[in-house]
């Protein structure tokens, strides 16, 4: 991207109301006051969310260069909230793809969100080819492609682009029959890339097959001869480990090696083994010494560590040897999900406290699905040997960290218009998950009511709240203590006037 996206100051959200913190008012207007604070909460609810979509971002909403108090708007609803309304994705994971109404004229993004500075992606091929400024109601959403990978979508989103550009530009060698075409006639086939787009769309993932599975035979050959050269070297540091243990030579033996290294520098030091010959000869035998040492040193070191990490990948994946961890695991995570929900969207007639119990269940559920995931980890790793003691004797090449192939399982795209996915002729074998955009389906999903018939659902609904809380027991008489009659002045102060508030009967 040129320049980084403006984006908008969303306000926080609503503060979740609950209404057991004032049913311990002891004030005598109680059940009025609560009644109230119920008919707020059922307008807040009632307000139709969700229902425009935002495509463009809010030149309003930027901070403003004279540091003008600006009012941050309410955070829109994009695409975003549509596609990935828990926000998981990472930059790149999702392109956004848009279409102007008029010409058909794609722009793609990697936000939510089109900015004048995505114009810079159309290029000058006519009058009134490049538009000056982005308008909110031209731009609507074409599609959006979901991708395994942040990697994988920077590198679709670069070729589709590229795609466009060559359609744009190179039109004489794609659509050579545009040369006889009028002009005006000409800009408007060359501005229109609706078709183009689902094209290139399906040549970009079959590329992307291609790739990922040269990718990952080219992985999987050397995955092999890493765990060829794991096995045979692992093997000689046993070897040389348990031949350490057992000492049944002296080539095998740590201490008698360092006394003969220790000699062999005593030797060297000697009056009468200073003629070149001899030094030459010493210093042979030191150093074949010393290599024989840091070998030796070097397995018992290895075999040791090799052996506490064996013990405490044990210790941990004792969890999940258990019988039933993976149903507990699948159980703790549904049950993690539904209180995640719940807390969410929490019912304002339960209190305080009992939220607070939620949230601390919660945590330990979530601690307990962490304890269980690294267990099974532990486990696959104590199987397998695939840890960092086990591949620590890897050479350099071998250790470096290889980029995941591309794969088409787990890319989707959702249209606008299914129509628009015949365009291509013919979509890769994986890529079978086409699904449409849920554009209309909260303004489906919203009733809306005439103003006579809003204030009788209203009615309604806080009726119903009402009574729920009173049969609770929450609005009785029992939480209202009897009135108390002040205590008479004492001393100075019964002789000093009562100094009433000059701002209390004020009136706008």
């Amino acid at each position: 991207m040129p320049r980084s996206l403006a984006r908008l100051r969303y306000r926080p959200p609503p503060v979740p109301i609950t209404f057991a913190s004032s049913l311990n008012l002891n004030t005598p207007h109680l059940e009025a006051l609560t009644e109230k604070r119920v008919a707020a909460y059922v307008v807040r609810q009632s307000n139709p969310r969700h229902i425009k979509l935002q495509t463009t971002v809010n030149a309003k909403a930027r901070r403003q260069a004279t540091g003008d108090h600006v009012v941050a708007p309410w955070k829109p609803y994009t695409l975003r909230d549509m596609v990935d309304p828990e926000g998981t994705a990472k930059h790149g994971e999702i392109v956004y793809v848009f279409r102007n109404v008029k010409t058909n004229q794609i722009i793609y993004s990697l936000a939510e969100l089109l900015d004048n500075h995505h114009l810079a992606q159309l290029p000058f091929i006519g009058k009134h080819s490049k538009p000056p400024v982005l308008r909110p109601d031209e731009w609507v959403p074409h599609c959006v492609i979901t991708f395994p990978t942040a990697a994988q979508g920077h590198n679709a989103f670069r070729k589709l682009r590229e795609f466009r550009h060559l359609h744009e530009l190179a039109w004489d060698k794609t659509n050579p029959e545009f040369r006889d075409l009028h002009r005006k006639l000409r800009i408007q086939k060359i501005m229109n890339q609706r078709a183009n787009m689902s094209a290139d769309l399906a040549e970009v993932l079959r590329l992307q097959e291609e790739h990922g599975e040269h990718t990952a035979a080219e992985q999987a050959e050397q995955q092999q001869k890493a765990t060829a050269y794991i096995d045979q070297r692992w093997e000689q540091i046993d070897a040389l480990a348990n031949a350490a243990v057992a000492k049944e030579k002296l080539t095998d033996n740590v201490k008698w090696l360092q006394h003969q290294v220790r000699s062999m520098t005593m030797k060297l030091r000697m009056k009468h083994n200073q003629n070149a010959a001899d030094q030459k000869s010493l210093q042979a035998a030191k150093a074949s010494l010393e290599t024989r040492l840091g070998k030796v040193q070097y397995a018992v070191r290895k075999a040791e560590q090799f052996k506490h990490l064996q013990e405490d990948l044990s210790r941990i994946a004792a969890p999940a040897n258990a019988e039933g961890a993976e149903a507990r695991l699948d159980e703790l995570k549904a049950q993690a999900r539904v209180m995640q929900e719940a807390l969410e969207n929490p019912d304002p007639t339960r209190s305080a406290a009992d939220l607070q119990m939620d949230r601390d269940l919660l945590a330990q559920h979530q601690t307990d699905i962490t304890t269980l995931e690294q267990a099974f980890d532990a486990k696959t790793q104590s199987q397998t040997r695939d840890h960092y003691i086990a591949r620590s004797v890897l050479p350099r090449y071998f250790k470096k960290v290889h980029p995941k192939p591309y794969t088409l399982e787990g890319v989707t795209i959702q249209w606008a218009d299914m129509q628009d996915a015949l365009y291509a002729e013919q979509w890769p074998g994986l890529v079978d998950l086409h699904t449409s955009l849920p554009l209309n389906k909260v303004r489906g999903e919203t009733l809306l009511l005439s103003a006579e018939e809003y204030e009788i659902e209203k009615n309604n609904d806080v009726g119903r709240v009402m009574e729920a809380l009173q049969s609770r027991g929450a609005l009785t008489e029992t939480h209202l203590e009897p009135d108390v009659e002040p205590e008479p002045k004492r001393g100075v102060s019964r002789f000093l006037p009562e100094i009433r508030n000059p701002f209390k009967s004020a009136t706008a």
